[in-house]
């Protein structure tokens, strides 16, 4: 076991200690592997790099505050699936980074601390017929041309990761990233994000195998919980699939779940007992993000969910001209307050199809967010709303 004070790290949030803590690690690696303590105090840093076997752990009152100098980061090319988004103006630079490594750990009742706010311009108005989403203001990157640091954690490609119990918050992009990861364990994390801030999201599984989500509290401005599949960034075919998200508490002026993005595969998943307080979309499955992409999407049950001021309480939507398919999907006791209805979209090339809906019950309640003509949304929305395009006898709706 390491404490980082041994190694002459400086709790006073304004020193720099990159160095000292990644000493600590580094020596803890080479010693087999084992726990590098974080005791109570702010400590600046910039990238840290995870190595096998090691267990950072924040005992209560330790802040890993995130470094605002784009200088105290990783390179942007030390390793070949980083990526950046000149668009949301956000680079792949971590705070806390793990690439194709095992058995690594973050515990803790500590918090880590992205420094975003000074990465966003001040909130703006709602932004026009944009939907539900936004609907409390919204705040983009302020300077696109020196972007914003990206995902808070990034795991790449590792095996046997737990990141469990402490609180990330004030991200400036993704909180919690895994990618081509497998056999992972997400547990009772707590996520605080402002809700006008774009692209903050919770926690994001991308070609990811065998991964377990539970007891997390997610508050964010961008999409709690988003499983995808871009195997296009690994180089190589690896389907996200095998993923349980469960006992979770979730708040998004977006999604409180985002299903899809990429051009690989989505399956076999399991998510139970959730309460969305707060989303445009409860759940948003979504075979293309944009044109020429598709992710297939498939074997997903959702069950014990309950609604609150949401829009869509579910929204399938495969409106791109793209190959890729949402289908077999079923829901099981959805219930709660939503403003707008379950809908689904197809297009003539892969049209959704085969999914059920059980023992869904939802009431209505005037909207607080005015963002568009009354008549762009349903008034009656107990029974699903089809695009003219969807074959109806494949989309069954048992009301309870």
């Amino acid at each position: 076991m390491k404490n980082i004070l041994d190694y002459g790290a400086v709790a006073d949030g304004k020193t720099l200690n990159t160095a000292v803590i990644q000493a600590a690690i580094d020596a803890e690696a080479q010693d087999g592997g084992g726990t590098v303590v974080v005791p109570a105090g702010t400590y600046l840093t910039g990238t840290l790099r995870l190595r096998d076997n090691i267990e950072l752990h924040l005992e209560p009152g330790a802040v890993l505050l995130a470094s605002t100098d784009p200088k105290d980061y990783n390179a942007l090319d030390e390793f070949p699936q980083n990526f950046s988004s000149v668009q949301e103006g956000w680079q792949g630079i971590h705070l806390i980074l793990a690439v194709r490594v095992k058995n690594v750990s973050i515990t803790g009742r500590g918090v880590i601390d992205g420094n975003g706010s000074v990465s966003y311009q001040p909130c703006s108005a709602r932004p026009p017929r944009h939907g539900f989403e936004w609907g409390y203001g919204f705040r983009s990157a302020k300077d696109k041309d020196h972007p914003r640091p990206g995902q808070l954690l990034n795991f790449c490609e590792c095996r046997n990761v737990l990141v469990s119990g402490v609180t990330l918050r004030n991200a400036s992009c993704w909180c919690c990233y895994l990618m081509g990861c497998q056999d992972a364990v997400i547990e009772k994390l707590i996520i605080r994000n402002p809700q006008d801030a774009a692209n903050t999201d919770g926690i994001d599984i991308d070609c990811c195998q065998n991964v377990m989500i539970s007891n997390c509290n997610i508050e964010t401005g961008d999409d709690s919980i988003a499983i995808r599949g871009c195997s296009q960034r690994l180089g190589y075919y690896f389907p996200c699939e095998n993923i349980t998200v469960t006992n979770c508490v979730l708040a998004s002026a977006v999604c409180g779940f985002r299903i899809g993005v990429g051009t690989g595969i989505i399956r076999n998943v399991v998510i139970s007992n959730i309460m969305i307080r707060k989303a445009a979309d409860g759940f948003l499955f979504q075979s293309a993000y944009s044109p020429n992409t598709g992710v297939d999407i498939y074997d997903v049950s959702v069950s014990n969910v309950r609604f609150d001021l949401t829009a869509y309480p579910v929204r399938v939507r495969s409106i791109y001209d793209t190959k890729a398919t949402i289908h077999d999907l079923e829901f099981d006791h959805l219930h709660g307050n939503c403003f707008a209805g379950i809908s689904v979209e197809g297009q003539e090339q892969a049209r959704p199809h085969d999914i059920t809906f059980r023992n869904c019950s939802f009431y209505k309640s005037p909207c607080p967010i005015v963002l568009a003509d009354p008549q762009d949304y349903p008034a009656e929305f107990l029974s699903v709303t089809l695009a003219d395009n969807v074959d109806a006898s494949s989309i069954v709706f048992h009301q309870k």
